[in-house]
């Protein structure tokens, strides 16, 4: 065990900058699978292994930490969805391009720019085989009759007025996670959206009819959350059947990538605990907060099957297998706390959306017994899923030319040793605000906190939210009780200055 050690630690003191163009790999590693299993707004009070106080048990992702590694302060790029699927799939913060605020809505157009370097477009170069399951949320080129989108006043913007007529169907599918670099897709694109019905590569897998989500929610047991509007769907669509079958979608394809010479790419979104919320009948009940909480078990039996398929396969041992969230708990989950005593946000101030921590810092757990990511050790370094990138194009060695992946960094020797890597990293508000972290300091701009109602305020005893500026001590002050603005104005504005830098286009790598 202290031989090991010590290899280890040799490596990554050659290995803790990042690999740049014309220079070869400094280290020669086995050439992993690599799976990211990212779960739809898990918070990090939401797993046991985080949070004790929890009334929602997670085994399957704690025995993976006790197995792998796990972070305390780990972050998701944005504090919505589609902006962190968009930071994490290319090394690139979102607000850099168009997805400066919110997210996609029904019937948008890929997010990811055509001629951007993806991370599965870099392992397909280098002889993977790259598939995507479940959850996209990164819009499609869809085949709109006549070739082009109708306006909004036809089809809606935040909620959809599409019908089935507005469609040529015998037309692909274009863009999405094909155009991204992916060989194959399966999946809903996202859950409460239409299309209601699954998505295979560039086809729907029915004839559509027009689906009403205010039916889907008036005839199926939806435990909580809400419905975008008409589309095209699948006669009969089951809302509760979604997550059964991209879940064993993703199994199937380690077990069949598997039997294949080349390495894999697997990137499962789960659709869970994002709305709906409608847990399988086996879990429900069966956790102490209410059917949010079943769906988190249910999410976590998912993780478990993929965990179980991986070791089944002879292919557990060397695969890169990262667990995540791409943001905090969805606002509407507040009720959690106040009827069931669970804290989604766990110790952490703020919900999804917000600039605070409980927006953005999630759960996150790695494995990869042969290449040193193992031994059930916590780590306390600062790192981002837009780190994924850089980490994974180490680990193949490929060369990141200028440009590319910009705002990600090699954070093996963190997953490898807690070795700190990354210095600081830009918050991201769904309004578009942002802040910065460095070291212990957290600094928001005014107007990034959008969901905390005055209980929740009254809750956490805290200073008010609607300061001229924020700056939080989180060596002292992790639930973000105390605004230091005032306290330490010199910092404030060098913390500013270094943000209005990067955003006006300094790369952060």
């Amino acid at each position: 065990m202290i031989t090991r050690f010590v290899t280890a630690l040799s490596i990554l003191s050659a290995a803790c900058s990042l690999q740049v163009a014309g220079k070869p790999p400094v280290v020669s590693l086995p050439t992993p699978n690599i799976v990211i299993v990212l779960t739809d707004d898990l918070g990090y009070g939401d797993v046991s292994f985080l949070n004790p106080e929890s009334k929602v048990q997670t085994p399957h992702m704690d025995a993976l930490a006790r197995a792998g590694v796990w972070a305390t302060d780990a972050h998701a790029p944005s504090t919505v969805c589609s902006p962190s699927r968009y930071a994490m799939l290319t090394g690139r913060y979102a607000w850099r391009g168009k997805l400066r605020a919110g997210r996609l809505n029904p019937w948008e157009a890929s997010a990811i720019e055509k001629d951007r370097i993806t991370l599965p477009k870099i392992l397909k170069a280098n002889g993977y085989s790259t598939a995507c399951v479940g959850k996209w949320h990164l819009g499609f080129d869809w085949p709109w009759k006549g070739g082009e989108k109708p306006p909004v006043s036809v089809i809606g913007k935040g909620t959809s007025k599409a019908t089935c007529d507005l469609f040529d169907w015998s037309k692909p599918i274009q863009g999405g996670p094909l155009g991204a670099g992916f060989d194959t897709y399966f999946g809903d694109d996202i859950p409460n959206m239409p299309p209601y019905a699954f998505i295979e590569n560039d086809r729907l897998t029915c004839d559509p009819v027009d689906v009403d989500g205010r039916d889907l929610m008036k005839q199926q047991t939806m435990k909580g959350g809400y419905i975008h509007g008409v589309g095209p769907g699948e006669k009969g669509w089951q809302l509760d059947k979604v997550m059964p079958a991209i879940t064993a979608k993703a199994v199937e394809t380690i077990q069949t990538q598997s039997k294949n010479p080349e390495p894999f790419f697997l990137m499962f979104g789960t659709t869970s605990p994002h709305s709906p919320i409608v847990p399988e009948e086996k879990f429900q009940g069966v956790s102490g907060a209410g059917p949010y909480g079943d769906y988190i078990i249910q999410t976590d039996d998912a993780v478990g099957q993929i965990v179980a398929a991986l070791k089944a396969a002879g292919v557990y041992e060397n695969t890169l297998l990262v667990v995540s969230s791409d943001n905090g708990p969805a606002p509407f989950m507040r009720a959690q706390i106040q009827s069931h005593q669970h804290h989604p946000s766990g110790p952490l101030r703020g919900l999804k959306r917000d600039l605070l921590e409980g927006g953005h810092r999630v759960p996150f757990i790695a494995s990869w017994p042969r290449g040193g990511v193992d031994g059930g050790r916590r780590i306390d370094a600062i790192l981002s899923l837009t780190d994924l990138f850089a980490t994974i194009a180490g680990i193949v060695g490929v060369p990141l030319e200028e440009g590319v992946a910009e705002d990600s960094l090699d954070i093996l020797p963190t997953l490898r040793a807690d070795a700190p890597c990354r210095k600081e990293l830009v918050y991201h508000a769904a309004n578009g605000k942002l802040g910065l972290r460095q070291g212990q300091w957290a600094y928001l701009r005014p107007g990034g906190i959008t969901s905390e109602p005055e209980w929740y305020q009254k809750l956490w005893q805290g200073d008010s939210m609607d300061a001229p500026g924020l700056l939080f001590d989180l060596s002292s002050d992790l639930g973000q009780r105390t605004n230091l603005h005032d306290q330490f104005p010199e910092r404030v504005q060098r913390m500013e200055t270094r943000l209005a830098e990067i955003q006006k286009g300094k790369s952060t790598r």
